[in-house]
């Protein structure tokens, strides 16, 4: 197979179409065996286990050329049935367990010619469940833990175009998932003679959707959806495979089984489908269906959505946080009370002189109800009654205790309140949400016995843990410090029981009991690559669980340099240098690696840089930037802040790109960093959009490369990014911003890659396409590199290798 390669007069580089290899210098880094490290991220209910994935390496190309449609925004693989990514994301191969205290490792038998996901625990722990793909379908399979062994326990294949998840019963014995139906019968088969046409109109009122890719395009598109999404809901019995169908078939988008394993919340998609959004927005609706398949109860219904942010879309009677309680005792809702009509309202006003009131009852606002099977009118009770709106809540275990979140005018509050006692709340934290440095941090939850989540609490129950990082005023001086933090609910005493170090970035991945006193963390620092370790918070003792390693470290560990940049208009950003690990001190060619964002002022800019973490440590993936700096390049990575007032930012975008362009290029070489005259820049997406706008209306670089962007504004009418105003309002705005009408004052050679099947809103091939044909046209330098069954960010092995190789001879070409 070979690329499609367009190219104008740059004729000192290869521009063969066949897919080229870079030096060695550059291909170690793109494909080093990072996937040989451990990862820990599936803990066992009983915190004795963690699941480790063995991945491969990046994925070939051959898997993303397997057949698949682009179809109302889906990719599906139609010869497995599954989404696309389930078949194009790097594989994991094999599954396997690590003790949480010591790091003793141990492999789960897995088939060969099996990629696995999803792997996911039984309530007791001891079966892990999970995916099985071949490139012909999709299995359930089982491993039990003590032996090591698995097995396939679905006989039909599932359907995972939709959903692709299962779940597991209390008992741990059975699962429910959505299979293919048993008489699909065969894929729809397109007519040769068209039996209608394409026909659109315009909806009631603005519309302001984004412009979606692979739409459905007609009534036969339809039917194809329809053919691919329509699943049967089943409840396998893991013991001897049986299947029991529940239902009819229906266009299943998600399903959440009852602990009992009695009903299922079934959302599904209902027609008629839209050709203006993609299948995401389409109606819905949410019912309990029992075991014959039966709708007991409609919980919340959907019209598509068609991008009218004054319509209301979805009915949910008032219900929201819908989820099944963790004691197995029903289902748990917010609920608001119902609108009283106006009859009630003038009897409830009515004055009566005869009788003085005595006193006001509050007005109930929300309501914390537990539903019961079969779930009608009767069978809800009001647990709790509050007069202010609640945004969740959450339970002990055995559900005696609620846990409640409400936000009102900028202040978030969590209390406690016992189910015997409702009348007595309990204050776990408030705060102001505007204040970034005082969060408390989160709730920690365990796995409980039915499956379902659980607020953890201490092993008396007095307590629970919050779970966060601080972070400090002076990123530079402080790095941020993850925490534990132990409250005890009646009285609201908190105690910090873990912090992160402030040399190491320690973060909490796991905690293991219920006192929160055995804990999971990586450790990373700036020169120190990221490895778990076991902490035993009583002794403090640590033990290194994994010996993970950096097989990018000759990069990682080049000469690097983090500095702040100021614009000749007073505004401060940040940008990182990354030299080649060899240098010798002398200036070098400079790369520029960026992507705009828009900001209103300078404090709108401080505030989004107050996560940034000096005890990170630098990873280089396929695609990071700092790769060029083996080719002996100056890679610079600022940040390329857009200011303006709020809603006005790309009223100065040509201005924002000409200042940092400036004023990067003038520190980098105050420093000695960089020859000024030898500079390229570059981007993807977005950035792709700004190092265009920098080669057209700056002289400053030599070379550029722009990777699936868009580079015509008049495509996205309706808006982009952040930009608030549709292109009949900001004209001018729009065309200033657009490479293509400026395309004759490119200055230097500028190469442009795409994936030909980019499903990103805005940044369809045929931007790539256009403005080739414009750069062609009136004899500027530029190449084209079309990169077959690639979306919108390149993946396959074979795209990352040529695309390096293409990059590299680009930029010596035309900066060297």
């Amino acid at each position: 197979m070979s690329l499609v390669s367009i190219l104008t007069t740059a004729e000192a580089q290869d521009f063969s179409d066949s897919y080229l290899t870079p030096p060695e210098s550059i291909s170690e880094e793109i494909l080093a065996p990072n996937h040989r490290n451990v990862t820990l991220n599936t803990l066992s209910p009983d915190g004795e286990y963690i699941i480790n994935p063995i991945r491969s390496g990046i994925t070939p190309l051959s898997q993303f050329a397997k057949p698949h449609y682009n179809i109302a925004g889906l990719q599906i693989d139609k010869r497995a049935n599954r989404s696309r990514s389930l078949t194009t994301q790097r594989a994991t191969t094999g599954l396997e367990l690590v003790n949480a205290q010591t790091g003793e490792r141990r492999e789960l038998s897995v088939p060969g010619n099996i990629t696995v996901t999803n792997p996911q625990w039984s309530p007791d722990g001891s079966k892990i469940a999970w995916l099985g793909h071949t490139d012909d379908e999709t299995h359930i399979y089982v491993t039990e833990v003590q032996s090591g062994n698995s097995r396939q326990i679905t006989r039909r294949p599932l359907l995972a175009t939709l959903s692709n998840s299962f779940d597991w019963t209390s008992d741990s014995r059975s699962i429910f998932t959505v299979l293919i139906p048993q008489s699909r019968g065969d894929e729809p088969v397109r007519p040769d003679t068209p039996t209608e046409l394409i026909v659109r109109t315009t909806t009631d009122g603005e519309n302001r959707l984004r412009t979606y890719q692979s739409l459905l395009e007609d009534r036969f598109e339809g039917e194809l959806l329809e053919y691919y999404i329509t699943g049967q809901l089943a409840k396998i019995d893991t013991q001897n495979r049986r299947a029991r169908n529940i239902g009819s078939p229906a266009m299943i988008r998600n399903i959440d089984a009852a602990p009992s394993g009695d009903h299922v919340i079934v959302q599904s998609i209902r027609k008629p489908f839209s050709y203006i959004v993609p299948a995401y927005m389409f109606g819905w609706t949410e019912e309990i269906w029992d075991l014959d398949g039966e709708s007991l109860v409609t919980l919340r219904t959907s019209d598509p959505n068609k991008g009218d942010p004054d319509e209301e879309y979805m009915e949910d009677k008032g219900r929201r946080d819908i989820k099944w309680r963790p004691d197995g005792e029903g289902l748990s809702l917010l609920v608001k009370p119902e609108d009283k009509d106006e009859d009630e309202e003038k009897e409830e006003n009515r004055d009566d002189d005869d009788e003085e009131e005595e006193s006001e009852e509050p007005e109930i606002a929300d309501r914390v109800v537990q539903w019961l099977p079969p779930f009608g009118d009767d069978d809800q009770n009001v647990i709790y009654e509050s007069e202010r709106e609640m945004n969740s809540v959450a339970y002990s275990a055995e559900g005696d205790i609620l846990f409640i979140t409400e936000r009102n005018s900028g202040k978030e509050e969590l209390f406690a309140v016992y189910a015997d006692d409702t009348e007595e709340t309990y204050r776990i934290y408030r705060y102001d949400t505007d204040d970034f440095y005082k969060n408390p941090g989160n709730i920690s939850y365990q796995n409980t016995s039915s499956g379902q989540w659980a607020v953890r609490l201490s092993e008396d129950e007095s307590s629970v843990f919050l779970s966060g990082t601080e972070y400090f005023e002076d990123v530079e001086e402080d790095a941020p410090r993850p925490f534990i933090d132990r409250v005890e609910i009646e009285s609201g005493e908190t105690e910090r029981i873990f912090q992160s170090s402030e040399d190491y970035y320690e973060s909490v991945e796991s905690i293991l009991t219920s006192n929160a006193d055995q804990i999971v963390i990586e450790r990373e620092s700036s020169d120190e690559y990221p490895n778990y370790w076991h902490v035993d918070l009583n002794s403090d003792e640590r033990t290194q669980l994994t010996e993970n390693q950096d097989y990018n470290e000759t990069l990682a560990k080049a000469p690097r340099d983090r500095f702040k940049v100021k614009r000749a208009d007073g505004i401060e950003f940040w940008m990182e240098v990354v030299m080649p690990p060899e240098w010798d001190g002398e200036p070098l060619p400079g790369f520029i690696w960026h992507y705009p964002r828009e900001y209103d002022d300078q404090d709108d800019y401080n505030e989004s840089i107050r996560r940034h973490n000096k005890n990170s440590y630098p990873r280089i993936a396929p695609r990071t930037a700092d790769i060029m700096a083996k080719a002996g390049y100056a890679v610079l990575k600022p940040d390329w802040p857009i200011v303006g007032d709020r809603g006005t930012s790309n009223d100065n975008f040509v201005w924002s790109i000409v200042q940092n362009s400036t004023a990067v290029i003038d520190s980098s070489e105050a420093k000695g960093y960089v020859d000024r005259h030898r500079m390229a820049i570059g981007g993807h997406s977005y950035g792709a959009f700004g190092a265009s706008n920098a080669m057209i209306h700056t002289s400053l670089f030599k070379a550029g490369i722009a990777g699936s962007g868009n580079y015509n504004r008049t495509l996205t009418p309706l808006g982009f990014q952040s930009e608030r105003s549709d292109i009949w309002r900001g004209l001018d705005k729009y065309m200033q911003m657009s490479p293509i009408f400026w395309a004759d004052r490119l200055d230097g050679a500028l190469l442009m890659y795409h994936g030909e099947e980019d499903q990103n809103v805005g940044t369809w091939p045929t931007n790539s396409r256009r403005m080739f044909h414009a750069l062609n046209g009136i004899g500027k330098t530029a190449a084209l590199y079309r990169y077959p069954h690639e979306a919108h960010g390149p993946a396959a092995e074979e795209t990352l290798l040529d695309m390096w190789t293409r990059w590299v001879e680009w930029l010596d070409t035309h900066v060297k």
